[in-house]
C-alpha cells in the first residue's frame, strides 16, 4: 500500500491528509494496481491501518467505480464503508442480478 496527500498535519495520533491517495497493490510478484482510492480530505490512522472522511471519496478499480460520502476504509479487512450519495458503476458484466 501507498499512501499519499499534498499535505499532512497531526492530529493526535492520526494524521489530517489533504488530497489523499491510497493505492493497494496485489502482493504478487507483478505488484498490480489493485485499487486506487481517492479523497480531498481525510483522517488516517497508522496504528489500525484506517483511513476516514465526511467529504467525498472515489474508489476505483478494474472491475467497479464506486463514490460517494461520509467513507471509511479498513486496509486490514479491505474493506470501504459509505454513508452518503453512494454511486456505482461495474465494469463486469453482473449475471442474472434481479433473480
Amino acid at each position: 500500500m501507498t499512501l499519499r496527500g499534498s499535505e499532512a498535519r497531526p492530529l493526535g495520533d492520526k494524521l489530517a491528509v489533504k488530497d489523499l491517495s491510497v493505492t493497494t497493490f496485489s502482493g504478487n510478484a507483478d505488484s498490480q494496481v489493485e485499487t486506487i482510492l481517492l479523497s480531498p480530505d481525510a483522517v488516517f490512522d497508522p496504528k489500525t491501518s484506517t483511513a476516514s472522511g465526511a467529504s467525498a471519496v472515489r474508489m476505483i478499480r478494474d472491475d467497479i467505480e464506486v463514490t460517494g460520502r461520509g467513507w471509511t476504509y479498513d486496509h486490514r479487512a479491505k474493506k470501504v464503508s459509505l454513508a452518503a450519495d453512494v454511486r456505482i458503476v461495474f465494469a463486469a458484466q453482473l449475471n442474472d442480478i434481479l433473480k
